[in-house]
């Protein structure tokens, strides 16, 4: 298998790792790890998307086969998972609660680790219900590494964390045990924004227990308009108030 220096559509990261933004006023970040004997390719974007300008550019890098692996169900990650099943991909990886009816293998509370041959090691784990029911981290080993992790919408850069599908009192949690593993890893790679740093995930983490303390005590304290305390809640308006619609239906 050949590996090429550079592609038009993703940037390298390290000797395995590239990362092409796709679209949008804040891009998603697909993903593509490379093994001697396969590839990996972190949420291929939404169905809408230039699938055959982003098979062709991973092509570009790599001719070895291709796995596909979702980090959870929002469609704007899993869009172009039908596609490229026409084009070949025979493996596609999601949670088993993530809800992805293309998903070929199902990840379930057990980490999954795939070998890709050369020495490289993806390892996909559930770290708990979070920024929805099935959300997946992907991490890269490798000898070489510079120790690089996949969180997709775990982990938000840039805007606020959205909570329309989450589960805001274990995403706190999920957030804890990603920070746990900075000993392994150092490279955060969000589904949307820049890369980050273990004090990122440690701030994000901090701000989301925040935002549940006073989101919970304004449904406790009034149980008929807890949106009252939207203007102290640390996000959005917008995000503020699906907090406090998620933390009333639990």
């Amino acid at each position: 298998m050949d590996h090429a220096p550079e592609s038009a559509l993703f940037r390298r990261l390290d000797d395995h790792v590239f990362l092409a933004e796709l679209g949008g006023p804040t891009p998603l970040n697909v993903g593509l790890i490379l093994g001697q004997d396969t590839a990996v390719l972190v949420d291929p974007g939404p169905a809408e998307g230039d699938h055959q300008a982003l098979l062709a550019a991973v092509r570009e890098l790599s001719s070895a086969e291709l796995v596909v692996v979702n980090t959870h169900g929002h469609p704007d990650h899993i869009g172009a998972n039908e596609l490229l099943l026409r084009e070949g991909v025979r493996r596609i990886f999601a949670h088993a609660d993530a809800g992805v009816t293309t998903a070929t293998d199902l990840v379930s509370s057990e980490p999954v680790t795939l070998h890709l041959g050369g020495g490289v090691d993806v390892v996909l784990e559930h770290l708990g219900r979070a920024h929805t029911e099935g959300d997946l981290v992907v991490g890269v080993r490798a000898e070489d590494s510079t120790g690089i992790i996949f969180c997709g919408d775990l982990v938000r850069e840039g805007d606020d964390p959205e909570f329309h599908d989450s589960y805001p009192k274990e995403w706190v949690r999920s957030l804890g045990r990603l920070s746990s593993m900075s000993g392994t890893y150092s490279r955060f790679i969000p589904g949307h924004g820049q890369e980050v740093d273990a004090e990122f995930i440690g701030s994000m983490r901090r701000r989301m227990q925040q935002g549940y303390n006073v989101s919970s005590q304004a449904i406790r304290d009034a149980v008929n308009d807890a949106t009252k305390a939207i203007p102290i809640i640390p996000y959005g308006p917008g995000e503020s108030r699906e907090l406090i619609t998620r933390l009333r239906g639990r």
